[in-house]
């Protein structure tokens, strides 16, 4: 039962939201490697992702049906601020 008390004293788990080093900023994977040359590539010839079409459908319903579904409003805002859904699609700066 001690160890179930101070479990939420461990610090740096894997996958874990929680910085372990506040000063420290680490570049984000979606913008990096062939992925993001892809996504890039994707967004230039005019092309939405998947996750900005999910998106698009979620801002189109209810509060009662994202309620449904286990979401809300700032879930789907922050979908939208992840994947970058409101960058225009083609060539931009």
């Amino acid at each position: 039962m001690l160890n179930a008390q101070h479990g939420q004293n461990i610090h740096g788990v894997p996958g874990s939201d929680q910085r372990v080093a506040p000063g420290i900023e680490l570049a984000n994977p979606m913008d990096q490697g062939i992925g993001s040359v892809v996504r890039n590539a994707q967004r230039l010839f005019g092309v939405t992702s998947r996750q900005c079409i999910d998106v698009e459908a979620w801002q189109q319903l209810t509060p009662e049906e994202l309620s449904a579904r286990h979401l809300d409003a700032q879930d789907v805002a922050k979908a939208a601020e992840k994947y970058q859904c409101n960058r225009p699609l083609g060539l931009n700066f």
